[in-house]
């Protein structure tokens, strides 16, 4: 099953933007799942965040409460259990606790609770970015 993701952008591009389908864990063998066009793929994120909105779409089942720490200060949340799968790429993110909570311009913030599962590389050629995300991680990559 392939695990990678691959974007690329024709110019330099201020933020890494994907579109995926948040799937909810099965009951009842039903596979309940809402499409999310805004993923943000951001290193300076601790955690991964779901909007309320996906959250409220598929009636997820909260774990548990926590406290997000941002710019704004504390936000309580829950956290939900959720699989990314990206369509395009065919590449799945399985089994991830999440949290939920308002987001203006996104509809997930894929944090670093989720980038350090795999290998992140992105690279600036010719005034294109090019950005690739492998799970789970396989080498370390080195630059020279």
């Amino acid at each position: 099953m392939k695990k990678s993701i691959t974007q690329k952008y024709p110019a330099k591009a201020e933020s890494i933007l994907s579109s995926c389908f948040v799937i909810k864990p099965a009951t009842n063998n039903k596979l309940e799942y809402c499409e999310a066009k805004d993923v943000l793929w951001d290193t300076g994120a601790t955690n991964t965040i779901i909007s309320r909105n996906i959250a409220d779409a598929l009636g997820l089942e909260p774990i548990q409460k926590a406290m997000i720490a941002g710019i704004g200060g504390n936000v309580e949340a829950y956290t939900y259990k959720i699989s990314l799968y990206f369509a395009k790429e065919g590449a799945w993110i399985k089994d991830l606790e999440v949290l939920a909570c308002d987001l203006e311009d996104n509809d997930i913030i894929i944090g670093m609770d989720t980038i350090t599962q795999g290998d992140l590389a992105i690279t600036n050629k010719n005034g294109e970015t090019w950005f690739s995300f492998r799970i789970p991680s396989q080498e370390h990559i080195e630059f020279e």
